[in-house]
């Protein structure tokens, strides 16, 4: 797999707004049967303004050989925070580790933690001329690595992360690691899963 990885920022400074906007909206999210995913939403609307305000970084994956973009995702440095009720659901392993990374605020716990965002394949009529391809894991790992290379400088020790409640997106995110906290619904009505990060060893 050859594939080159462009953080949004380093476009933004090196092309037009314009010819960025074109860029990105070369991307489409899986097709549904009504409207657009919600990946596809965010990087043709909302990427840019959160590159240029720090909210999330965002990473394209293009095919080195033809340029044509083979998906992205987005990670933020962004504590997760949980109700007592939540975290009085999770085991006294699981306590003991996350009160490590993090504190009690009032009723409720935050947790220092990376959070994967975005994360989407292109699924555009074009990428089928491109020379490389990409699966989720693959996707899902690079963007890992990422949160592997921040956490080496910022001591992060989790990553977490939103799941529409469909049960493949849920088995896929549990085959990778990560594991859903009992009864836990986000603001945005998704189920949120953890993930600590294991450091590599050189």
């Amino acid at each position: 797999m050859s594939i080159n990885i462009i953080m949004l920022g380093d476009l933004i400074s090196s092309i037009s707004i314009d010819d960025v906007k074109d860029v990105l909206k070369t991307f489409k999210g899986i097709p549904l049967n009504e409207g657009v995913h919600d990946v596809e939403t965010f990087l043709h609307t909302k990427a840019i303004d959160f590159e240029r305000s720090s909210l999330a970084t965002t990473y394209l994956v293009f095919d080195e050989e033809t340029n044509i973009m083979l998906g992205f995702f987005s990670l933020a440095n962004k504590p997760l925070t949980m109700s007592e009720k939540n975290f009085d659901k999770l085991s006294n392993k699981q306590k003991k580790s996350l009160n490590k990374s993090g504190r009690r605020i009032g009723t409720k716990y935050q947790i220092n933690s990376f959070l994967i965002g975005q994360l989407g394949k292109n699924y555009s009529e074009d990428v089928s001329n491109a020379k490389s391809a990409i699966s989720g894991k693959e996707l899902l790992t690079l963007a890992y690595d990422k949160v592997i290379e921040a956490s080496r400088i910022i001591n992060t020790k989790y990553v977490w992360l939103e799941c529409e409640e469909i049960p493949y997106l849920e088995s896929f995110y549990k085959g990778f690691g990560f594991m859903p906290i009992p009864d836990y619904i986000s603001e945005n009505g998704l189920k949120v899963m953890l993930l600590k990060v294991k450091l590599k060893k050189y």
